[in-house]
């Protein structure tokens, strides 16, 4: 079947499958409200007029201008005919699609892998269709068109696309236009061989339509979910970046410090062991004086005790200035701890 490309838009991309369309030498004609920037020889002069002469209908256009295109050209369409998007996301082009086209008209959703810088680098040419259950024949349609045109085409779901674009797509013109905002590449003397992926994302961020960045972002419905985990990793990489650098700034410890501060740990080790076996003490003491109607806690027992603490203190060689500190949080802690068991059992 030989195909005639209706293209409703003559931005970058329009312009750019012109051109293939006419190096593959398939016959299109073009509506724009610009009309003054389409050729004379490929000018439709309305909607009705390029719907008349085409076969397959291409909206080259944003996506939050695709229901209203296709509101206006439904009353001028046949079943014979084939519309077809070429959003860079797609679930929501294909709900548009569907409810405006349903099953009378033959629609499917599209991506083009490619555009004006890609194919002038000469890339290889990409196409994602997406088939739909309503028009099986539609798929192979599109297929055959863009293989026309050279391209490898994938056949995907509407989800699985925008979930790969949003992990590819996505994450570029996040990452671009994160460089941008940061000055990266400004007014710099010379630049490293290493540093030419960034310059590339930097250009492709600063010459790319603007729309197309807020488009994939807010369209896609993954995308949030990518820089997110985007960030996440960044933050986390950052992190161990720090801890790196910090571990590397300090000073290794000689083998004689290491051994000494493992046995302070031990040491410590025990005094928490010793710490909770003076609470269960205390626990016990407090249970016998209620039984007993004595008061919890004694004051002047605790006045004795920090007296006969300092003589221990002192034989064994401690400067004693803090001890009174030591001994009030140690009365302290058991006192809590006993309080919180006994609340426990209430």
């Amino acid at each position: 079947m030989t195909e005639t490309v209706g293209l409703l838009g003559y931005g970058r991309f329009g312009r750019a499958l012109s051109g293939l369309l006419s190096d593959a030498g398939v016959p299109h004609s073009v509506f724009d409200p610009r009309q003054d920037e389409v050729p004379p020889k490929l000018q439709a002069t309305s909607l009705a007029e390029l719907t008349s002469r085409s076969t397959v209908l291409v909206l080259a256009m944003p996506v939050t201008a695709m229901h209203d295109a296709l509101t206006s050209l439904r009353p001028m369409l046949s079943p014979t005919q084939l519309v077809i998007d070429v959003g860079s996301v797609k679930v929501r082009p294909v709900q548009v699609l569907a409810s405006v086209l349903g099953r009378e008209i033959p629609w499917v959703g599209t991506h083009p892998l490619f555009g004006p810088a890609s194919l002038a680098r000469g890339d290889a040419r990409r196409t994602v269709v997406c088939p739909n259950s309503l028009h099986p024949e539609a798929t192979h349609r599109a297929r055959a068109l863009f293989e026309r045109l050279g391209c490898a085409v994938t056949e995907m779901s509407p989800e699985a696309h925008d979930e790969l674009m949003a992990r590819t797509h996505v994450l570029t013109f996040f990452l671009a236009h994160g460089l941008v905002k940061a000055g990266v590449g400004k007014d710099l003397p010379f630049a490293p061989p290493s540093f030419q992926p960034v310059a590339r994302l930097e250009e492709y961020a600063r010459t790319e339509v603007p729309h197309l960045f807020n488009v994939v972002q807010s369209e896609n419905p993954y995308a949030r979910e990518a820089r997110a985990g985007l960030l996440d990793a960044l933050t986390e990489l950052h992190q161990g970046l720090e801890a790196s650098a910090k571990a590397i700034r300090t000073p290794a410890a000689p083998p004689a410090l290491l051994d000494v501060r493992q046995r302070i740990d031990q040491v410590d080790r025990e005094l928490v062991a010793l710490l909770a076996r003076r609470a269960r003490l205390v626990q016990e003491a407090a249970r016998v004086k209620s039984e007993h109607g004595l008061p919890f806690p004694d004051t002047e027992r605790e006045s004795s005790m920090l007296d006969i603490r300092h003589a221990w203190a002192e034989h064994d060689g401690l400067h004693t200035g803090a001890l009174d500190d030591v001994f009030h949080a140690v009365l302290r802690l058991c006192r809590d701890t006993a309080s919180a068991s006994t609340d426990s059992l209430a």
